[in-house]
């Protein structure tokens, strides 16, 4: 047993060394650069950070970022990813690095959480599993979208896929049917991004139908698959009640999509992006990939099945299935926006055949322990080549080093951070970056004017436009401003979901829905008046809140404890 520990801790400290280096090109620039999403997640980051910083551990509405304007984007934009960066940013005096060390945790656990599900699948070979780890998580594929698109959703959606895919394998193919797992990791996307979430979900369904065919008692084995779909939504209820909570206040816009072509992607276009590195699975696991098909009659069974659901996918993101983006078209899954996203799924399964043909190619040799230290050192050469040429390719990219406003807005991408005066720019200024107007109200963009008029926190007091100056607090919003008339009609550029208390000049006030969706109050006096406006969670969302910690807590407990009652049963047999 001792031995064993230190085995692990062995491991466990590989995948900790390995993070760090892979991260060091990123240290080192002390820059951040802008992928499409950059600026809608740092505007998230900021917002949780100044909320825990002033005590509060979950922020319903953006008050602090995102044009301070009320947005609910954590109640239906999944928030778990971002406390690891919220925490370092409130420690860390450096905004850059604070970032990075975020990113850096984020790897920490998705290396974590793989060599546990590879210890899984492999029966407790750690150097399989310490090879599928890093070549999973330090690949191309993951560095490109962290970095190059800054999608911080998909990318932590990403951390949980080896723990849905085998939880749903151990299901119908193991004894131990660990169907904890498929929840725990499917609570952890729910929790982190809901694209991923479909493309998951549609995956596991995927799997479902092929254990129909090849697994044995399949209907016996269908009710643990049915705990874990019961417990994953207990553990989420609390998204699933916010969500509820927002949308059944007002018809909201979101970003969507007019189609999911994938003409301008054929298929051999998509293997010259793997081998150049253009933001598919690399040429580390392109040429892995080809010499497993060489090695194909030496392959478990279930390596090529996995090899099989590799291709299929990394076929699903080009022209030769048109026919079936053409069908999606026409359902709500085009929500999902473009196929490339798929390609995190070829990742996770082409990951998975490499560490099967690394492990053929390695048992042949006379020299096993150099062949898996010299394959993770090669997997790390290629990552930080790959991140080195990012780095040296976008040196060029505009500075921010200025105070947005409507007349000089920042880009909408291809720009870089180098200073905390650019970061707190970025975040506490005028954004019209992606993502800014997600979840308003559709009332509230029915004209630009409007629109510009509410990031600028214009009010309408009476019939007069008056700039307020907002001060923020958690969950809420301070203004000072005056009036010159008796019981004035005041349009705030907050946005109303119709769940806040409202306070004029220190007593509780009702309020109303403007017709630019925004919160409305009538004040009787003249002179200078103060308002506070503060979310007021919903009851609902409290006892949802209650329900999925117990869930998430207990599903834990049951990981934890049966293994114990299953070792100490399989001693007093012995």
């Amino acid at each position: 047993m001792k031995k064993l520990r230190s085995s692990n801790i062995v491991a466990l400290a590989i995948l900790f060394i390995a993070g760090i280096v892979a991260m060091v090109p990123y240290f080192t620039a002390n820059a951040l650069h802008s992928g499409v999403d950059m600026s809608f997640h740092l505007n998230r980051i900021y917002d949780l950070a100044q909320n825990i910083k002033n005590g509060n551990y979950f922020s319903y509405i953006e008050t602090y970022a995102n044009n301070q304007v009320g947005s609910p984007i954590n109640m239906v934009y999944g928030a778990l990813p971002l406390y690891p960066f919220a925490i370092m940013l409130n420690i860390f005096s450096n905004k850059i690095i604070a970032i990075y060390l975020g990113y850096l945790v984020i790897v920490w656990i998705s290396l974590m959480i793989s060599y546990y599900a590879g210890l899984k699948y492999w029966q407790k070979d750690k150097k399989r599993a310490i090879l599928f780890a890093v070549v999973y998580v330090l690949s191309t594929y993951n560095f490109s979208w962290m970095f190059g698109v800054f999608d911080l959703g998909q990318v932590s959606g990403y951390v949980f896929l080896p723990l849905i895919v085998y939880g749903t394998y151990s299901i119908f193919y193991r004894p131990s049917k660990e169907w904890w797992l498929l929840s725990i990791g499917m609570i952890g996307l729910i929790y982190s991004h809901m694209l991923s979430t479909l493309i998951y979900s549609f995956l596991v369904g995927v799997l479902v139908i092929i254990a129909l065919f090849t697994a044995q008692d399949f209907w016996k084995k269908i009710k643990y698959f049915l705990y874990a779909v019961v417990a994953s939504l207990l553990g989420t209820v609390f998204y699933w009640s916010t969500l509820y909570s927002i949308y059944s206040s007002n018809k909201l816009f979101i970003t969507k999509s007019n189609g999911i072509p994938t003409a301008d992607l054929k298929f051999g276009d998509a293997v010259l992006s793997i081998f150049n590195n253009d933001g598919s699975i690399g040429v580390l696991l392109g040429i892995l990939l080809i010499i497993g098909l060489i090695l194909w009659k030496k392959q478990r069974v279930e390596a090529k099945v996995v090899a099989v659901i590799g291709i299929v996918f990394l076929l699903a993101t080009t022209n030769v299935f048109d026919f079936a983006w053409n069908f999606i078209n026409k359902t709500p899954l085009i929500i999902i926006q473009w196929p490339g996203r798929l390609l995190c799924v070829v990742n996770f399964f082409i990951a998975v055949f490499a560490t099967e043909t690394l492990f053929i190619l390695i048992s042949k040799s006379k020299h096993k322990n150099k062949g898996y230290i010299l394959s993770v050192i090669i997997t790390i050469f290629v990552v930080l080549s790959n991140s080195y040429t990012f780095l040296n390719t976008h040196q060029q990219q505009p500075v921010v080093n200025y105070e947005p406003s409507v007349q000089k807005q920042l880009p909408f991408t291809d720009y870089q951070i180098t200073s905390n005066t650019g970061f707190n720019y970025l975040v506490t200024g005028y954004n019209q970056g992606v993502g800014s107007i997600d979840y308003w109200p559709e009332i509230s963009m029915k004209d630009e004017n409007i629109v510009r008029d509410i990031v600028q926190h214009i009010a309408i007091i009476n019939i007069k436009r008056v700039k307020l100056q907002p001060t923020s607090v958690t969950d809420g919003i301070n203004y000072q401003f005056t009036t010159n008339k008796k019981d004035s009609n005041v349009d705030l550029p907050f946005l109303n979901y119709n769940s806040y208390e409202v306070q004029v000049d220190g007593r509780k006030e009702n309020y109303f829905k403007t017709s630019r969706g925004t919160i409305g109050v009538k004040v009787s006096k003249t002179g200078r008046h103060e308002i506070k406006i503060k979310y007021v969670v919903p009851k609902m969302v409290k006892v949802a809140m209650v329900v999925s910690w117990l869930t998430v807590i207990s599903l834990l407990l049951f990981g934890i404890v049966r293994p114990l009652f299953r070792n100490r049963k399989l001693s007093s047999i012995k």
